[in-house]
């Protein structure tokens, strides 16, 4: 038992590194940003603060039931939940935003599910949860009321889920250049792999598929930050092609073959 519960406590707290290393990042990068895309930024840093907090008390949930710590862990679970429910405010704020670039509908629209993020709490609080149930890979906790699961499903997962995927297809069928399509693209993946595994995640019914989902959420998170950054990413491989012989004039003619 042991060893797996150690295991899933190390890829949440990678997990919470990287996410907390991808809002840094993003923070750095807005004095480079033009003036309309700081309330995008600002929506992703939150979103992402809020993945790794969740994560990081996800973590030492983890590890207090590897010391069979049952009241600790069900407190944590409680504080884990805080932003596990508000997640959706900053992303359905980074949606809108995109595609009308307007702040106060933006706003407005955001402030809808922080209600139902404060709705699902109190009926999380109010009928409490079932558990833990510790196995050889992980911790879970069985909600204990179809409307708390019903409040989340229909108001926090369902509406954000297509969304993002509404968005995506948007942004496959407009006219754009294909690296800035691909970056996002590659972005909005990696945020809706994210959001769908943290659901996985928090109604789990056995430790192995919640470190399963925990997994991909780390592939996820990885994912994301290259998918942002990929300017950089491609400065470093510009950069290995260099030190390997490749000049950009071949780079460019296998580009073109590719076309």
């Amino acid at each position: 038992m042991s060893f797996g519960l150690i295991l899933n406590a190390i890829i949440c707290f990678a997990i919470v590194l990287a996410t907390f290393a991808f809002a840094v990042s993003l923070q750095q990068s807005k004095k480079k940003q033009r003036e309309e895309s700081v309330p995008t930024l600002n929506a992703l840093i939150v979103f992402w603060s809020l993945v790794g907090a969740f994560f990081l008390f996800a973590g030492l949930r983890t590890l207090a039931a590897y010391g069979k710590f049952t009241e600790v862990e069900t407190a944590l679970y409680n504080i884990g939940s805080i932003p596990f429910a508000f997640v959706t405010v900053p992303l359905v704020y980074f949606i809108i935003y995109i595609i009308l670039g307007d702040h106060r509908v933006s706003t407005g629209v955001s402030t809808v599910f922080l209600i139902f993020g404060s709705i699902y709490l109190i009926a999380l609080f109010g009928f409490g949860v079932i558990g833990p149930f510790t196995d050889e890979w992980g911790s879970t906790y069985d909600i204990d009321s179809n409307i708390t699961i019903n409040v989340y499903l229909s108001g926090l997962f369902i509406v954000p889920t297509s969304m993002i995927l509404g968005l995506l297809l948007l942004i496959l069928l407009q006219r754009i250049p294909k690296r800035l399509q691909n970056r996002i693209a590659f972005s909005l993946v990696s945020i809706s792999l994210i959001f769908d595994f943290m659901l996985l995640d928090n109604i789990a019914p056995t430790g192995a598929m919640q470190m399963a989902a925990r997994i991909f959420i780390f592939i996820g998170v990885v994912l994301g930050y290259f998918s942002y950054f990929s300017d950089s990413f491609d400065k470093k491989l510009e950069m290995m092609d260099r030190r390997l012989g490749v000049s950009q004039t071949e780079l460019e003619d296998f580009d073109n073959e590719d076309e």
